[in-house]
C-alpha cells in the first residue's frame, strides 16, 4: 500500500512539473518604470523589463526559418524572402492558430539584423513563456529590392509586395487566423495581425496603415516620423505628416473607427526623439480621428518613451510595453 501510495505522490509530482513548465515560469518584477506627462500631452508610460530574465536563454524557445518567394512589385520577377519566427509548441499540423507580427528593419538592415540578435529572440521567447502575449508568429521581410544598391520603392512594397506576395507567401505556410489567403480571408482575420517597424522601417509601417487598414487592426512604429514615398520624413513638417495620415485614414473608412496605434520612441538619446514626440502630440490634439489611451475599446493611440538609444534592438523593449494592449 505504501509503494502505492508513493508511486501515486511521484506521478502527481511529475504531472504538476509538466504543467509548471507548460504555463512557463513567472514573469519577473518591472525592473524600472518611467511615467512622462509633460512630452505631447498625455502621460506616457515605459517599463522596462528584467533583462538577466528575458535577454536570456528561454526554457521553450521558439525557432526561425527561412521562407522564399518571387514578387513582380518593381517590374521583372524576382526572388524575395523572409524569416519567420515560430512560437515554441508551433506544430504546423495541429489546429491552433496565431497571432502573426510583421517587423520591419531599419535602415541598412535585413531581414536578419533584429531576430538574429540572441537577446531579441530570447526576449520573444521568454515573453510567450512568461505569459505577457500569446504565443505569435513573427516575420521578418525587407523592404530593399536591391540591397546592393538600397533601392526602395516603398508605395511598391506596401500596396504591392506586402498585400500580394509576402503575406499569401507566409500565411498559406503557417497558421494564422486567416482561412484563406485572399482578401475575404485577411479582412476576417485583420485582429489578429499587426504591423511594426523600427527607424526606416517605422517608416514602413506607416505606409502599411496608409494602405492595409483592411488586414491589420493593430500597428506598432517604433523611433521614427511618418515620411512620404521618397523622404525621410526627418523635415517634413507635422501639419503634412498629420495631412498624409488623416487622408490615408479616410480613404479606408470602413476601418478608420477601428484600428490601433501603439507607437514608442526613446529619450533624447533616441536622435527621433524630438521630432517623434512632436507628431504623437499632433495626433493626441486630433480628438477628431484619435482617442489617447490604453483601452482598445475606446482608444486607438497610445505612446511610450524609453530613456535608451537609437537602435532596433531597443524594439524588445518596446513590443513588451505594447502587449500591455496589442492583441488582449
Amino acid at each position: 500500500m505504501k509503494k502505492v501510495i508513493a508511486l501515486v505522490a511521484a506521478l502527481m509530482i511529475m504531472v504538476c512539473a509538466v504543467s509548471a513548465l507548460a504555463e512557463g515560469r513567472p514573469a519577473p518584477a518591472d525592473k524600472k518604470v518611467i511615467t512622462t506627462d509633460d512630452v505631447i500631452g498625455a502621460e506616457t508610460v515605459f517599463k522596462k523589463y528584467d533583462n538577466k530574465f528575458y535577454d536570456a536563454t528561454s526554457e521553450q524557445p521558439g525557432t526561425v526559418v527561412r521562407l522564399d518567394y518571387t514578387t513582380t512589385a518593381y517590374g521583372a520577377e524576382q526572388p524575395g524572402w523572409v524569416n519567420v519566427y515560430l512560437p515554441y509548441g508551433y506544430d504546423e499540423n495541429g489546429t491552433e492558430r496565431y497571432n502573426i507580427i510583421y517587423f520591419l528593419h531599419g535602415t541598412n538592415e535585413t531581414q536578419d539584423s533584429y531576430i538574429g540578435d540572441e537577446k531579441a529572440k530570447n526576449a520573444l521567447d521568454n515573453m510567450i513563456e512568461a505569459g505577457i502575449t500569446a504565443p505569435f508568429i513573427m516575420v521578418f521581410p525587407t523592404y530593399y529590392y536591391d540591397y546592393e544598391t538600397r533601392a526602395i520603392d516603398m508605395e511598391a512594397f506596401s500596396t504591392k509586395e506586402m498585400r500580394n506576395d509576402i503575406m499569401p507567401a507566409v500565411e498559406s505556410a503557417y497558421r494564422t487566423y486567416a482561412e484563406t489567403v485572399d482578401d475575404a480571408g485577411f479582412i476576417a482575420s485583420r485582429e489578429h495581425r499587426a504591423f511594426s517597424g523600427f527607424s526606416r522601417g517605422c517608416y514602413a509601417c506607416w505606409h502599411q496603415l496608409f494602405h492595409s487598414l483592411d488586414r491589420a487592426k493593430w500597428f506598432m512604429p517604433f523611433s521614427a516620423n511618418i515620411s512620404s514615398a521618397t523622404e525621410m520624413g526627418l523635415d517634413m513638417p507635422v501639419e503634412e505628416q498629420m495631412q498624409l495620415l488623416k487622408d490615408a485614414l479616410n480613404a479606408q473608412a470602413d476601418y478608420k473607427n477601428d484600428f490601433f496605434i501603439y507607437a514608442a520612441c526613446g529619450g533624447k538619446r533616441d536622435m527621433m526623439y524630438d521630432v517623434n514626440a512632436a507628431l504623437i502630440a499632433a495626433m493626441v490634439a486630433d480628438t477628431d480621428d484619435f482617442s489617447y489611451g490604453t483601452d482598445p475599446a475606446q482608444n486607438n493611440l497610445y505612446y511610450s518613451i524609453s530613456g535608451e538609444i537609437h537602435q532596433t534592438l531597443m524594439s524588445r523593449f518596446y513590443f513588451y510595453n505594447a502587449f500591455d494592449v496589442v492583441f488582449k
